[in-house]
């Protein structure tokens, strides 16, 4: 009985955590906010063997993640190697899917061609370092920078990038 505050604590801060991602994601990506609104409300298993079922709701601000069981629309089932290559070639498994595949498969496609700016992702969560330092793997490993083709877009995440540099000094000035 003792535990259980501690984990309905864990379980609160997880949904807001999950939630403040989501939205950092959608931030870093303007095409997959319009996507997602178009989709959502949404709720899939993602099941990987030899771990617990992540139940995974999306619904604008009502977002959730969790281990205990609801109604899901789909179960994506299978170990973690054969999701890592789903996720990086982008071609889709249908074995791997159980349940509504056709919305999986939009859901998927909504993620792989969402242009998500990992780079300012990983300067928000992680700081300004691992950010450098990943951006120079990058363009070493693809031997090119990512350069977005649209003027406004790649002006929008420079005066975003900016603001979080910005925002980055004054907490350090604040302590905070």
């Amino acid at each position: 009985m003792e535990w259980l505050p501690y984990i309905l604590h864990i379980m609160i801060n997880l949904k807001k955590g999950f939630n403040k991602f989501l939205k950092d994601i959608q931030e870093s990506s303007p095409n997959f906010k319009k996507t997602l609104k178009e989709i959502s409300p949404i709720s899939f298993c993602i099941s990987l063997k030899g771990h617990k079922k992540i139940f995974i709701s999306i619904n604008d601000n009502n977002s959730d993640i969790s281990f205990e069981a609801n109604n899901t629309q789909f179960e994506i089932n299978g170990s973690l190697l054969e999701i890592l290559y789903t996720i990086i070639s982008g071609k889709i498994n249908t074995n791997l899917i159980k349940g509504d595949a056709e919305l999986a498969i939009v859901f998927f496609n909504t993620l792989y061609k969402s242009n998500i700016d990992f780079i300012y992702l990983i300067d928000k969560y992680f700081g300004n370092l691992p950010a450098v330092f990943t951006y120079a793997i990058v363009n070493k490993v693809f031997n090119t920078a990512e350069i977005y083709k649209d003027d406004e877009e790649r002006n929008l995440r420079k005066r975003l990038r900016n603001i979080s540099i910005r925002l980055d000094r004054l907490e350090a000035i604040n302590g905070t």
